[in-house]
């Protein structure tokens, strides 16, 4: 089984065109600043078989593609990770963008997480660090690189990785909750707190 934390069926801030994004649960690199800290650390996720997800994924109408994060997907079961992915590639025209906090030289040195990345066009590799984070587009952090590992992408090779701007998505739930998609700035979550702070509003991230 799978574990997910979240699906968002339809977001345009997590790579090209308007995509799917799937978060894996589970990370134990803990990077000091990471805006999934509380959502690995929290067991409130779901599991899936392989067959469940895809069939969830494919159900999904007027999208370009998969965008994968975490938690951490690479720690997840391997030979179930290979599955989903073959199987997206094999039985849609999906794009596959996954961020991890691996670095690709790393990823190549393991056969297993290795065999991953022949279904991935866009790879995001390398651990977050809060103090070269500077709103590179699609990057939590300059450090990151975006790697084009098959040629659907290569008309943005050029201009993606020099981009900066990282736009999020808010929906609100019943106007009591809220979630954000997207890569938020460093010290988003304090200046939103204070905000609303400001307002009488409590945030309970």
């Amino acid at each position: 089984m799978l574990l997910i934390d979240k699906i968002q069926e339809k977001t345009k801030v997590l790579g090209p065109g308007i995509r799917t994004a799937l978060w894996f649960h589970g990370c134990f690199r803990h990077c000091p600043g990471c805006i999934a800290a509380e959502m690995n650390k929290s067991q409130d996720f779901f599991e899936f078989s392989v067959e469940q997800l895809l069939d969830r994924l494919f159900s999904i109408k007027g999208i370009e593609g998969i965008s994968i994060s975490g938690g951490e997907p690479f720690q997840q079961k391997l030979d179930e990770m290979l599955l989903l992915l073959s199987k997206i590639k094999q039985q849609s025209t999906l794009s596959i963008m996954m961020y991890t906090g691996y670095l690709l030289d790393e990823l190549k040195q393991d056969f297993q997480k290795s065999k991953l990345l022949d279904y991935v066009d866009i790879l995001v590799d390398g651990p977050y660090m809060e103090n070269l984070d500077r709103g590179q587009l699609w990057r939590g952090s300059e450090n990151q690189t975006i790697h084009f590992l098959s040629s659907r992408y290569a008309h943005l090779t050029s201009s993606v990785p020099q981009s900066k701007g990282r736009p999020i998505e808010v929906s609100f739930n019943d106007g009591l909750g809220f979630s954000l998609t997207g890569l938020p700035t460093k010290g988003f979550q304090d200046r939103l707190k204070r905000s609303l702070e400001s307002k009488n509003m409590d945030l309970i991230w």
